[in-house]
């Protein structure tokens, strides 16, 4: 009967195996991400409909598996050549209470993270300010984590400190750290070489979360 995980999970280093299957989540926190030692991550049957953007950039993260999450239509890019389970996965939704922003090409549609404030296009020509700022706080005081020990909540509010301390995502394509805008690219499961393990049962997409029109127009999963 889980509906959230502990906060501080993210604090076990040497967490290998993760198991929440069958209980009621509808996320998974970004913190997990940060995870060295987790190889096996399981939220079958939950009612997640997005998942963290750098979900599987750890190399030691090799077996994640989300069957029967209905709502559930992207896959972090960065899952692709893992070994994934995603059956009975991006069934329609009719309606939904979740305030959360969506990315839609074509016939497809998928959700994104509610800390996600903005969907950038290839028609943006600049960033948003906040992005900007957040950006630039983030290369000065990271080149060593330990200057954003001195940084409170006084200086900065809560919630983007903690954006500093963990950012929304890296950038599937040059790895720049984002906290507010993403700039979203689909490519559906069933026009990957991965089409045949599922054989039809279940219409997700590999979702590339980039910085930058730039990137957008660069990314390219089957390459």
């Amino acid at each position: 009967h889980l509906i959230t995980l502990p906060e501080k999970l993210h604090m076990c280093l040497s967490l290998q195996y993760l198991t929440a299957d069958q209980n009621h989540l509808w996320y998974v926190p970004r913190h997990l991400c940060q995870l060295p030692s987790l190889n096996e991550l399981s939220m079958a049957g939950n009612q997640l409909a997005f998942l963290p953007l750098d979900l599987g950039r750890s190399r030691e993260l090799q077996y994640v598996y989300v069957d029967n999450n209905a709502h559930l239509k992207g896959l972090p890019s960065y899952l692709y050549n893992k070994v994934i389970g995603c059956n009975g996965c991006g069934c329609p939704i009719q309606k939904t209470e979740w305030q959360l922003l969506s990315f839609s090409s074509g016939q497809l549609t998928v959700f994104l993270p509610a800390e996600v404030k903005l969907i950038g296009t290839e028609l943006d020509c600049v960033l948003p300010l906040q992005e900007v700022a957040m950006r630039t706080l983030y290369n000065i005081h990271c080149q060593s984590l330990k200057d954003l020990k001195f940084m409170t909540p006084i200086s900065l509010p809560r919630s983007l400190l903690d954006l500093l301390h963990c950012p929304l995502g890296h950038c599937h394509r040059c790895s720049q750290p984002m906290f507010t805008i993403v700039y979203p690219k689909l490519f559906p499961l069933r026009e990957t070489p991965m089409a045949g393990l599922h054989q039809g049962r279940t219409r997700v997409s590999f979702v590339a979360y980039c910085c930058s029109t730039q990137c957008l127009k660069t990314f390219d999963l089957l390459s």
